[in-house]
């Protein structure tokens, strides 16, 4: 009787691995910390973009993360490489203001929405994945 559950329940790990890329049509991703997390929230995206290759990304920057998004960044090389991937980065326009970042300022083809944590709920009622790592 053990041996039925423990292979039942192998059978459906195993299932869940088979299907990893019918897991979302959509991720938003959230990048709100210091360096450290931005840096491995743009890594963990494009390696999750690897392996989900037909989902749709979005990384929704807010907080003093905004900084990391200007064409002076250190981040520079790696924003543009998660862009090439077809990973969309999208800025908070509220975190711009209160860190006084101006959008001329930015990258180029960085997205600003009002209010981040508003993007973030908005595409979870469209069906998006919501991840925060």
């Amino acid at each position: 009787m053990k041996l039925n559950k423990l292979l039942a329940l192998f059978l459906a790990c195993m299932s869940g691995f088979a299907s990893a890329e019918v897991v979302s049509k959509a991720i938003v991703v959230q990048a709100n910390g210091d360096k450290a997390q931005f840096e491995r929230v743009l890594k963990l995206t494009s390696n999750m973009r690897e392996v989900l290759t037909k989902s749709k990304f979005e990384i929704v920057v807010f907080g003093p993360a905004v900084k990391f998004l200007t064409v002076d960044s250190e981040e520079l090389p790696l924003i543009q490489k998660i862009q090439s991937e077809g990973i969309k980065i999208v800025a908070c326009g509220r975190s711009l203001k209160t860190d006084n970042v101006n959008t001329t300022d930015l990258i180029a083809d960085i997205a600003v929405t009002p209010f981040g944590a508003v993007h973030i709920v908005n595409r979870q009622k469209q069906g998006w994945q919501y991840f925060r790592p």
